[in-house]
């Protein structure tokens, strides 16, 4: 009898420790940790038509990422294999690249990520590195206008 308590116990131990880290990665990804975005240079963005509007109309994912990046063609794979999980499947997702100084194929990127994308456009320097703060691949999910969650795969 005694036996059979510790092993029952011992497999619901066993089974929360196993929840607790498949688990962690997505408690990871939505608090917000040193996830920096200059929100008046999104908007600015977007009310001088250098990003479109219609990124403010509802909820839309919002993935900023280089084509030479490793860690945004990590973040990418990532976004893709888990939007389901994140209810973000349905939702449109707007790819913004800063804009390369050499001539690149973006789709090479979306072949090998495999990331589906409503919109991909490419955005200036300077005005791409305000907005992320330096600091990239950022993915925003945006509900109105608001931010409402801002993750990226380093945090």
């Amino acid at each position: 009898m005694q036996s059979k308590k510790r092993k029952v116990v011992s497999r619901v131990i066993l089974l929360g420790i196993l929840f607790i880290l498949l688990a962690t990665p997505f408690v990871i990804a939505f608090c917000n940790f040193d996830v920096k975005v200059n929100k008046e240079a999104l908007d600015r963005a977007v009310a001088e038509g250098k990003l479109p509007a219609n990124i403010y109309e509802g909820t839309r994912v919002v993935c900023f990422y280089s084509l030479v990046c490793p860690h945004c063609h990590k973040n990418a794979v990532w976004l893709e294999r888990t939007r389901s999980l994140l209810h973000f499947k349905d939702v449109p997702l707007t790819v913004v690249f800063g804009e390369p100084s050499e001539p690149r194929i973006p789709q090479e990127f979306f072949d090998e990520t495999g990331l589906e994308y409503n919109q991909m456009l490419y955005l200036e320097v300077p005005l791409f590195l305000e907005i992320v703060d330096n600091a990239w691949p950022k993915v925003l999910v945006l509900r109105d206008g608001k931010i409402f969650h801002k993750f990226t795969q380093r945090n």
